[in-house]
Formats: C-alpha cells, structure tokens, sequence
C-alpha cells in the first residue's frame, strides 16, 4: 500500500492522509502525488472566504491567501517535504 503524504506524517507525526478528508480533501487524493498542492487550494480558499468574512474586499483577500501559501511552499521546500 502507498505511503501517507500529507506533510505532517514526512516529520514524522501520526497523520494519516484519510484524516484530512473531513477538512475537504478528497478521496481520491489520499495517498497519492498532489496530495499536499490540494491540501493548499484548500486552505487557500479557507483563508480567502475567512478574510472575506472579516471585511476584506476580494482583490485584498486573495493577495494575502496568496501570500500566505508562498510561505507555507517556501517552508515546506525549505524543510525538505515533499508536494
């Protein structure tokens, strides 16, 4: 069987990739390459409609969603994880 790739579980932690499928991750991805870049369109899209919600207008709320994921990409390369 394939091995987990969410990035918790590459540090060493005890995350299985099936238990992020009740934060919108799909099935299908579990287990499977890409795994962690839809992890990250998922959040993205969390933290937009979460700045959206505290007033931000779109334009706004995207650039610092957009922001926010280049960071995580940059830590994640950064710390030798894998997408």
């Amino acid at each position: 069987m394939a091995e987990d790739q969410n990035w918790l579980s590459q540090t060493g932690q005890d995350f299985k990739d099936l238990d992020f499928v009740e934060l919108g991750i799909s099935e299908d991805m579990v287990k499977q390459k890409g795994f962690n870049r839809s992890m990250l369109d998922i959040v993205h899209a969390q933290n937009m409609a979460g700045y959206i919600a505290d007033g931000m207008d779109e334009s706004q709320a995207r650039f610092k969603a957009d922001e926010q994921k280049s960071k995580a990409i940059k830590a994640a390369k950064d710390n030798g994880l894998v997408f």
